[in-house]
C-alpha cells in the first residue's frame, strides 16, 4: 500500500468511535424488548381510556331524561311550587309556618288523631287540612299558563297535609319531634315567611 494512503487509513481508523464492549445483538434485543413494553403500556392505557369514554357514553345514552314535571317524593317538588316565593322552603333557621305531610297509607283514625293533636297544641295558631285534590286544584290555578306542565301532574303526587301557622318562630323545634312520631305522619317541613305574608302562593 502506498505510504500516503496508509497514513490516511490509519488516521481514519483512529477517528472512528470505539466499538462497545457489550454484545451488540444482546443490546439491540434488550432495547427492542423495552420499546415493545412501552408501546404495550401505551396501547393498554389507550384502550382503557376508550373503554371509559365508551362507558360514559353508554351511561349518558341509557340514562332517561329528567322529568319536567315534579315527581312524587317524601317532600314533593310539586308542593314546593305552591309555597309563596318570598318564603323559605324548607326553612333553615327560623320557622313561621309548617306543613305536616300524611303518609300514603294513613287511616281515617290516624288522620283524626293528628287533627286533634294539632288543634289542641297551644304553639299552633291556625290549622288547615289540604287534600290531594285541593292541592292539585291550587297547582292548576297557579300554573294555568303552562298547560303542558299542568297536564303532567296528578293528584297522587300531592300527599294529604295539614298546613299550620305557629304562634312563635322558636316553637317549631319542640313541636316537630312529637308530631313526627305520630302514626300516619310522614314528614314535617318548616317554612319561614316574612311578616305580613302568607306561606301559600295560591289560596
Amino acid at each position: 500500500m502506498d505510504q500516503n494512503l496508509r497514513m490516511l487509513f490509519d488516521r481514519a481508523i483512529v477517528d472512528e468511535p470505539a466499538l462497545p464492549s457489550t454484545d451488540l445483538a444482546g443490546a439491540a434485543m434488550a432495547a427492542g424488548t423495552s420499546l415493545r413494553r412501552r408501546r404495550q403500556r401505551l396501547v393498554t392505557a389507550g384502550a382503557a381510556a376508550v373503554a371509559a369514554i365508551a362507558a360514559v357514553g353508554v351511561v349518558n345514552v341509557a340514562a332517561p331524561p329528567q322529568r319536567s314535571a315534579p315527581a312524587p317524593t317524601t317532600v314533593p317538588a310539586a308542593f314546593g311550587m305552591l309555597v309563596n316565593k318570598v318564603c323559605e322552603f324548607p326553612a333553615r333557621t327560623t320557622v313561621t309556618d309548617a306543613v305536616v305531610f300524611l303518609a300514603d297509607n294513613v287511616t281515617d283514625q290516624q288522620r283524626d288523631e293528628v287533627n286533634r293533636a294539632l288543634n289542641a297544641n297551644p304553639a299552633i295558631r291556625t290549622v288547615a287540612f289540604e287534600s290531594r285534590e285541593e292541592a292539585l286544584a291550587k297547582f292548576r290555578r297557579m300554573y294555568a299558563d303552562a298547560p303542558d306542565l299542568v297536564a303532567s301532574v296528578r293528584a297522587s303526587q300531592f300527599p294529604e297535609s295539614y298546613r299550620i301557622r305557629l304562634v312563635a318562630r322558636e316553637q317549631f323545634a319542640t313541636l316537630k319531634g312529637p308530631l313526627k312520631r305520630m302514626p300516619g305522619v310522614d314528614e314535617i317541613i318548616g317554612i319561614d315567611c316574612p311578616a305580613g305574608t302568607n306561606a301559600s302562593a295560591v289560596d
